[in-house]
């Protein structure tokens, strides 16, 4: 199944929810036939997450319309953003964001996916880790029917320009702010 035209989604801003937002649409994506790559930056590829439990769990099941299953794949790097790893080799970090984006700009050419989340993707736009002349040659590189959905703080201008769909996320109340930490199944 393809889809008759891709569009683009920016979910951006301050509030928990984008990268649930993104797999909600992956998830439901995959479960009417269609191929789902999750591109998640700053997540280490060695941390255990429920995304990657989910998906081994996903290889059994039918399409939602006894169709043939649609594959959702999740792929992560080996680096977590310099926020959170002081000592991140910010050069090195460019480099691998760089060969990740334009790996996924070839596999969608090649027609592998007909859905790409590229989950955090603002900050590293917003962080100059990745230049939005090079997230411009993967949304050249798109072809017209895959979806494309970009997650993260600090969508720059000229995405939200580009996208069809741009949500702000705000965060009206969070439990971090009564020092209640991120729990497992929930946050991550």
């Amino acid at each position: 199944m393809k889809l008759e035209k891709g569009l683009i989604h920016v979910y951006t801003g301050e509030g928990k929810g984008k990268t649930s937002a993104a797999l909600g649409l992956a998830m439901r994506a995959a479960g009417r036939g269609l191929n789902v790559l999750v591109l998640q930056y700053f997540k280490p590829a060695a941390e255990p997450s429920g995304e990657l439990a989910f998906q081994e769990a996903l290889r059994t099941r039918a399409a939602v319309d006894g169709g043939e299953p649609g594959h959702l794949v999740f792929r992560r790097g080996g680096y977590r953003h310099p926020f959170f790893d002081k000592n991140a080799d910010r050069e090195a970090l460019r480099v691998e964001i760089q060969e990740q984006t334009a790996l996924a700009a070839a596999e969608m050419r090649a027609g592998h996916w007909d859905v790409v989340v590229l989950d955090e993707v603002n900050n590293a736009l917003r962080d100059r880790l990745l230049l939005f002349e090079e997230l411009e040659a993967l949304l050249e590189a798109r072809p017209p029917h895959v979806e494309l959905v970009c997650t993260g703080r600090g969508a720059p201008k000229e995405l939200l320009e580009a996208a069809d769909y741009a949500t702000e996320f705000t965060a009206l109340k969070h439990p971090a702010s009564r020092k209640i930490a991120a729990r497992k199944g929930i946050e991550f």
